[in-house]
């Protein structure tokens, strides 16, 4: 019994869609409370893209929920001649073929965020910050990080980002330059 396996290939799109938010806000006080946000709205700052802009709760929190869309014929076969479609996974379909999923790395590269560069100044002053905190951010200092930011024009998240990426070779800098 021979199968043209070509023929009982179905192609899928895969298009996640992030639905009501499950961040029970109660728990640590042993109860279930949810804000009741329906659905994630993406927030529009670089910063925020991954909290609600509805509920500021993390995406994660959020139910997700996976379409599957079949691919129309003719636009497997353009694929198929251009090379743009890479699977990268095969699953058991319910209709007794191929399920192909179809990645959007290419998307993907094309919208990932360029690497912030620092100025030397800008580093220097960091370290100086940095090495006055002690290298660990405390909640008393939220505001004075906060002002700092603001007077170097990078935001919060983008110094404690480097502040955690820097610290383990201070460390290693500092213990060195006392022996």
């Amino acid at each position: 019994m021979s199968m043209n396996l070509a023929a009982s290939v179905t192609v899928f799109e895969q298009e996640v869609v992030y639905r009501e938010c499950k961040h029970n806000h109660a728990a640590s006080l042993g109860r279930v409370s949810f804000d009741g946000c329906r659905e994630f709205l993406q927030g529009s700052e670089e910063n925020n893209a991954m909290l609600c802009a509805a509920c500021a709760c993390h995406r994660s929190f959020h139910r997700k929920y996976t379409i599957y869309n079949p691919i129309p014929q003719t636009r497997i076969m353009d694929n198929n001649n251009t090379n743009t479609a890479t699977p990268t996974s095969s699953l058991a379909g319910a209709g007794g073929g191929r399920v192909q999923l179809r990645a959007e790395a290419q998307e993907m590269k094309q919208k990932r965020k360029k690497r912030t560069l620092f100025t030397p100044e800008q580093r220097n002053r960091m370290m100086r910050f940095a090495e006055r905190l002690g290298w660990k951010p405390q909640k008393v200092n939220k505001d004075e990080i906060q002002r700092f930011c603001l007077d170097m024009g990078i935001s919060r998240r983008m110094f404690l980002v480097w502040l955690s990426n820097n610290r383990r070779r201070a460390m290693q800098i500092a213990t060195t330059s006392a022996n």
